[in-house]
């Protein structure tokens, strides 16, 4: 090889590296990202997260508010908002049954209480008593006494801000949700500035036992453990396949077990576990997130029945409406509180080292076409890319770690072309 040749075998893998880690280039690993997620689930078994569930079963579940609950007696007919003696009934039931804590994902923003006297009366009774044990914690969007904040009777049973969290899901500049924020920084009257954690980082502090804290005004440590993304407040979300990891009970079901007395279905379900109350039966309430790839329908998420079976009705319209896509808010904030819990958060390599590992794959690549004969040039070349592509879902199954996917393979392919130019013209 000529020294020109060796020049130009490390000039192109640098220049390739630096244009791929430039900003317009970065958005690309987000749907990157999304197709490992289905990459992973294609080599290790739609049933990966059934496996992990029997070896760790989920800390979270959820109980939907869900069209399954709606269409039965005595919710049909009823908004939500009027709901609130039966949820209360199922609430208390929960708590008693052992739950860590209980978390409405968004707080009512109107109440019967203000027509009917005394309407809401069991449901302020029990939102009090698990607050003051420090087991009950309500999400909002917008702070009370906003409309779209939780109503003030509401706020005031829960101690306002020292148990109401805010949500803080943001999808990502292509309108996927993949990440979750940690926390909100606050500033108190001396002007001093300190952070408020988002309702998924407030549920897994209380099961811990121990406030979250940052790291030298960067990482994010819960416990002993910092939290991966936490330095950009912006946890990514590790969705599964399989059911989703997300065990799943329909709030009119459990109100039917409890009208019967069944305390030990609550009991083998709820026993030290996060319990959150939210609504899946609103469209505006559904995200499109990284499990839109992983073929996971909301009905396929529910777990064992107590009552009443699911209505087969809406088991064929799930799977007809080509909803797989989307999930729940509460689903989302349920994921990243596992996440969170059993430390499967996704970690993601600093932008320096993915400029090392794209210069490293593009110098593979240039000097593959440098000095391999053509007609072996695009095999090595594939089997370059084929081999990242493998360890990248590896290491995302195994270990919860991204490798960049869609920079490197950018740089891979600067690095093909440009090299194949200076060959040609140095022939």
């Amino acid at each position: 090889m000529r020294w020109f040749d060796g020049l130009a075998v490390l000039a192109i893998p640098g220049v390739a590296a630096f244009l791929a880690i430039q900003p317009p280039l970065r958005g690309l690993e987000g749907p990157a990202y999304d197709l490992l997620l289905r990459a992973r689930q294609e080599l290790y078994g739609q049933d990966l997260s059934s496996r992990r569930l029997r070896a760790e079963p989920s800390p979270v579940v959820v109980v939907a508010l869900d069209r399954d609950t709606a269409l039965r007696p005595p919710f049909e007919r009823l908004p939500p908002e009027l709901w609130t003696p039966q949820i209360a009934e199922v609430m208390r039931r929960t708590l008693d049954a052992g739950a860590l804590v209980v978390a409405q994902h968004q707080a009512f923003v109107a109440s019967a209480g203000a027509a009917v006297e005394g309407y809401d009366a069991d449901y302020l009774a029990v939102l009090s008593e698990a607050a003051a044990q420090r087991r009950m914690v309500l999400g909002r969007t917008a702070p009370a006494p906003d409309r779209l904040g939780p109503t003030p009777e509401h706020a005031a049973a829960v101690d306002s801000d020292r148990n109401m969290r805010h949500i803080g899901l943001y999808p990502d500049a292509d309108g996927v949700l993949r990440h979750a924020a940690l926390y909100e920084n606050s500033h108190d009257r001396s002007g001093s500035v300190s952070i408020k954690p988002t309702l998924v980082l407030e549920l897994a502090a209380r099961v811990i036992g121990e406030r979250p804290h940052l790291l030298n005004g960067s990482d994010l440590l819960l416990g002993r453990h910092a939290v991966p993304g936490s330095e950009s407040n912006a946890m990514l979300l590790n969705f599964q396949g399989g059911k989703g990891g997300i065990p799943v009970f329909s709030l009119g079901d459990l109100y039917a077990c409890s009208q019967d007395g069944e305390e030990d279905f609550f009991r083998k379900h709820f026993d030290g576990k996060v319990v959150i109350f939210g609504r899946t039966d609103l469209a505006r309430l559904h995200r499109l997130t990284s499990a839109r790839f992983l073929d996971v329908t909301s009905t396929a998420r529910y777990a064992e029945r107590c009552r009443l079976p699911l209505m087969q009705s809406l088991v064929a319209s799930n799977r007809d409406s080509g909803a797989a896509g989307t999930l729940p808010e509460v689903l989302v904030s349920a994921v990243a509180v596992r996440n969170l819990l059993l430390r499967e958060a996704v970690k993601v390599l600093p932008q320096l080292a993915v400029f090392f590992v794209a210069a490293l794959l593009a110098l593979a690549v240039a000097w593959a076409v440098l000095r391999i004969d053509s007609r072996f040039v695009a095999p090595a070349v594939l089997v370059v890319v084929a081999g990242w592509g493998y360890l990248a879902v590896v290491m995302l199954a195994r270990e919860s770690w991204l490798m960049p996917l869609a920079q490197p393979t950018v740089a891979m392919a600067f690095a093909f072309a440009a090299a194949w130019v200076y060959r040609a013209v140095r022939l």
